[in-house]
């Protein structure tokens, strides 16, 4: 019976789980992510100095961005996207984003940029994390003990 118990201990620490990283070079954060989950990348628009809102869902092994939206619509005309830009119920200007999937994203940190990366889990303030550096956005499957002895947000 003890050699079951140890056997599906080690199962289930070895299960893989869906985490995102976040950071550069040595720094990074762990946090959950699962299939299907939402990810909002936020940030403050240097031409016309307004919030941005790009909408990520995680895919498998990927990440895939759906939608942008900004209460500017020239923020969002920016994209330069085929489709509609309409605005929705919060008054935000909104358009569908061409098919798009990435198995990391690179973002470039700056002081005015108020860059923000939010899930229905966690809220993470990137310079206040990271400071003024370019950090990546991965995501990965983990084995549950490593993310259970690194921790997650």
């Amino acid at each position: 019976m003890a050699l079951l118990i140890l056997l599906a201990t080690g199962v289930a620490l070895a299960t893989p789980v869906p985490v995102v990283l976040v950071g550069h070079g040595s720094r990074s954060l762990l946090a959950r992510l699962d299939d299907g989950e939402a990810l909002t990348y936020s940030y403050r628009q240097s031409i016309y100095d307004v919030p941005v809102y790009q909408d990520f869902v995680r895919a498998g092994d990927r990440i895939e961005l759906r939608q942008v939206r900004s209460p500017d619509i020239r923020s969002v005309e920016y994209f330069r996207w085929d489709g509609d830009i309409v605005q929705d119920a919060q008054g935000l200007w909104t358009q569908e984003a061409p098919r798009s999937e990435h198995e990391e994203l690179v973002i470039r940190l700056t002081a005015l940029g108020q860059q923000r990366m939010t899930t229905p889990r966690w809220t993470l303030d990137l310079l206040a994390e990271f400071g003024d550096a370019v950090v990546t956005l991965r995501v990965d499957r983990l084995p549950r003990a490593l993310v259970i002895a690194r921790g997650t947000r």
